[in-house]
């Protein structure tokens, strides 16, 4: 788990097995609220959002966490081996293949923070081309819309 900036969470697992990646989770968790990004560096962070929600109800901002996971074991229609789960564990959009770390981080920076993300972009460069693992969409889930990449 990682602490960003603006109090926004990364969660980054995989599980290798064989040197191969068997599963994993990869999600970004906004910030329930906007935050002073210099009391988060220096102050506990549920302090931070709890002083935040009591005192300025206005800050608070309601975007909708980002997952994706890879578990081939869960895998059944309905629930793609590998998806992007957004606002709610049934929304589960079927994606192409594993998601590498790069791409990951390229996603959340390229979609959450642009301007960050074009202030580095050689840092982000190599992230559309890197790949975790093969192919996973079934035949029925590419017959309904899905996220895929190169």
């Amino acid at each position: 788990m990682a602490l960003l900036f603006d109090g926004s969470l990364l969660q980054i697992t995989y599980e290798v097995e064989g040197g191969k990646i068997a599963g994993h989770r990869l999600a970004y968790v906004p910030c329930p609220c906007r935050l002073d990004s210099e009391l988060v560096r220096q102050e506990p962070i549920l302090e931070i959002v709890d002083l935040h929600v009591a005192s300025e109800p206005t800050n608070m901002v309601l975007h909708s966490a980002v997952r994706f996971d890879f578990d081939p074991g869960s895998a059944a229609p309905g629930h793609p081996a590998t998806h992007l789960t957004i606002n709610s564990a049934n929304c589960r959009i079927a994606c192409a293949a594993p998601m590498h770390i790069g791409r990951f981080t390229d996603f959340v920076f390229r979609h959450f923070y642009p301007t960050l993300w074009k202030a580095h972009l050689p840092f982000f460069s190599r992230s559309p081309t890197r790949n975790a693992g093969p192919r996973t969409l079934t035949d029925d889930e590419r017959d309904s819309p899905h996220l895929f990449w190169g």
